[in-house]
């Protein structure tokens, strides 16, 4: 089934052509990863297929009575209202309906005559499927679940969205249009300020639902795990692929487009000789002073209805700049952590400890709140542990890279004067620097506030790039930064011959560097050698097989009565798990309360022994907390199975 038809869009931003002709087909179960620059339309295209913007030219046509679910990047942003606010526009339909349902119930509870009661059926029939289609009697247990599974427990539900961090209020926005139950689903750049975590539960989420999606996103880590086709926005217009059942989608695309690039360039090559061959034809001819101009007109006229075909496309120009280190090293511990601990209340970390080894790479993962930067600025000496040490090999010297490096720009600084602060280096080399950073030409002298705020980024990469250092410090250092960018950052890193620590929620960053991976969560924290992907492996293996021992009975009642209606015995047993379970998850939030309130003590603190033995704790009450939780989804997913069954 069609969703939405769209063809010939066009769209102008003054003189500015941004859609040229973009046009499409999203159909049903179809997940279209929607990629290109920065700058190329995606979020004006996404716009306009919602409904929210009209095109200039073209048109869009929409399956009658279509309900799209839309979240934008300003999401994130703006806070308005509390989260309880925000849910209650999900809830509103939900509710208009009930009451309609219950009213027409009190009216045909007094009717008498069949012939004035058939049509109050007709219309009670058709309110019960509306009201069942937004959620029906098992909405408010889908709600609560829903807040669950994006983070926020009860009491946020009467917090002001305004003192939300940016990744909370997305997640806020996601989960009202979820619980809205759209047809298809709009998102613009829904991992935008989510930590890895919240974006795995994302994917989850995403790949499992039957509905249609279209997602702009830089994460290449989600559009090779949820999309089932890419749409590349360049030129204005849409190059469509559409991805084989199983694959990988966005990393098939690219393997795809460099095909049909290469294909391209082969067949514009053969068309420029064979055009000269005959020009040259023609100018022997003309040369020698034939006489046959018939013969001279015939072949200029063959020339001129000989087709070209398009030009090869040009990709945007990657950032090609070698970053520097101050010294040729080769061995020996450029940086040691020793013993740090820092609390904000609850503890962040405890004895952490860490050497880094010349040319090494640390990535830092944890969810957002976990210490990651905090630790970072603590290694480049902006913020103090309240323990431990922090140590550099004598000559190292450190570069530190914020998530704010782009705010701290000076208003009315030139792009240029910008990458030569505090470097040394002269201009010719800053405009260079910014050349491979694809703000070449005058680029250079406009100032900061002209441009985005994926291009001050740049713009405080190329001043990053422009020191010798030996050690990188770098947080979220592909924030803002297109695909294109990101790639080409990661080869500029690659190649750096120092030491990086890394904080970084992108995966294929993080897969592609690092060395070993450091984890911090609710106070703990591990380290995991063998790179990012061993990682991932462990992080999986130890989820999988908590969830098989201690979920496996629920899963196994929910299976076997797929597609079937609970018996009364059995709904009964389904409620009474997910109560045990939720009574769980409070008993073992609370013990995790009264550790992380003991790790705050200094006697505590100072005590190895208690350290490690707490720690332990700490990591059991993790997994038992993940496999409740686990059975807990699982219990409310056969009840809402069941109600569905109706």
């Amino acid at each position: 089934m069609e969703w939405i038809r769209f063809g010939g869009i066009e769209r102008f931003y003054g003189a500015q052509q941004v859609l040229a002709g973009a046009a499409g087909v999203l159909r049903d179960d179809e997940k279209i990863g929607l990629v290109g620059p920065n700058g190329a339309g995606k979020s004006t295209l996404l716009r306009i297929l919602a409904g929210l913007d009209a095109p200039d030219g073209g048109a869009v046509t929409r399956v009658r009575g279509l309900r799209i679910g839309y979240v934008g990047q300003e999401a994130s942003q703006h806070g308005d209202g509390s989260l309880r606010d925000a849910l209650e526009v999900a809830v509103a339909a939900t509710r208009a309906h009930e009451r309609e349902l219950r009213t027409l119930e009190q009216t045909m509870a007094g009717l008498t005559d069949d012939g004035a009661l058939a049509p109050l059926l007709e219309k009670y029939a058709r309110a019960r499927d509306d009201f069942e289609r937004h959620g029906g009697e098992g909405f408010e247990r889908r709600m609560r679940s829903m807040i669950s599974a994006f983070g926020f427990a009860t009491e946020d539900l009467d917090r002001s969205t305004e003192e939300f961090s940016g990744g909370q209020r997305t997640r806020a926005a996601l989960a009202r249009v979820l619980l809205e139950d759209p047809d298809v689903l709009l998102l613009d750049e829904p991992t935008n300020h989510l930590d890895i975590e919240a974006t795995r539960w994302l994917e989850q989420l995403i790949s499992r639902d039957r509905r249609a999606f279209i997602i702009i996103s830089h994460d290449r880590y989600v559009l090779d795990r949820v999309a089932t086709g890419i749409w590349e926005l360049e030129r204005g217009s849409i190059n469509a692929y559409a991805g084989a059942k199983g694959e990988a989608a966005y990393s098939a695309f690219v393997t795809e487009r460099l095909r049909r690039d290469e294909l391209a360039k082969a067949e514009y090559e053969r068309y420029a000789a064979e055009r000269v061959r005959r020009l040259a034809v023609i100018a022997e001819l003309r040369t020698h002073g034939s006489h046959n101009y018939a013969q001279v007109r015939s072949r200029e006229k063959q020339l001129a209805k000989f087709d070209s075909p398009d030009a090869p496309r040009k990709r945007a120009k990657k950032i090609a700049v070698r970053i520097g280190a101050a010294t040729s090293r080769r061995d020996g511990i450029d940086l040691a952590a020793d013993s740090l601990t820092k609390a904000f209340g609850s503890p962040l970390f405890t004895s952490l400890e860490f050497d880094l080894a010349h040319g090494e790479r640390l990535a830092v993962v944890g969810p957002n709140g976990s210490g990651k930067s905090t630790l970072l600025k603590i290694l480049a000496g902006l913020a103090q542990p309240d323990a431990g040490t922090v140590t550099f090999r004598a000559g190292v010297k450190p570069s530190y890279f914020s998530q704010d490096s782009a705010a701290a720009l000076d208003i009315g600084m030139r792009a240029v004067d910008a990458v030569c602060g505090q470097t040394g280096v002269l201009p010719q080399r800053a405009r260079a620097l910014l050349g491979a950073m694809g703000l070449g030409g005058d680029a250079a002298d406009k100032t900061v506030e002209s441009f985005s705020g994926g291009e001050r980024r740049r713009i405080m990469l190329a001043h990053l790039m422009a020191r010798d250092t030996d050690c990188l410090l770098l947080d979220e250092p592909t924030n803002d930064l297109d695909i294109e960018s990101r790639e080409s950052l990661e080869h500029a890193l690659d190649g750096y011959g120092g030491s990086i620590v890394v904080v970084s929620h992108d995966r294929y960053l993080l897969a592609r560097i690092a060395d070993r991976v450091l984890s911090l969560r609710d106070g703990v924290w591990s380290i995991v050698d063998g790179g990012y992907q061993a990682y991932e492996a462990k992080r999986t293996g130890e989820a999988q097989e908590t969830l098989a021992a201690v979920a496996a009975p629920v899963r196994a009642s929910a299976t076997d009565t797929a597609g079937a209606r609970l018996s009364k015995n059995r709904r009964l047993e389904l409620e009474e798990e997910s109560r045990r379970q939720e009574a769980e998850i409070v008993r073992l939030d609370a013990r995790r309360a009264d550790i992380e309130e003991r790790f705050a003590s200094p006697e505590v603190s100072r005590d190895g022994k208690r350290v490690r033995a707490l720690r332990t704790e700490l990591e059991a009450i993790d997994r038992d907390s993940a496999a409740a939780l686990a059975a807990w989804e699982l219990a409310i997913e056969a009840l809402d199975a069941d109600i569905t069954a109706k």
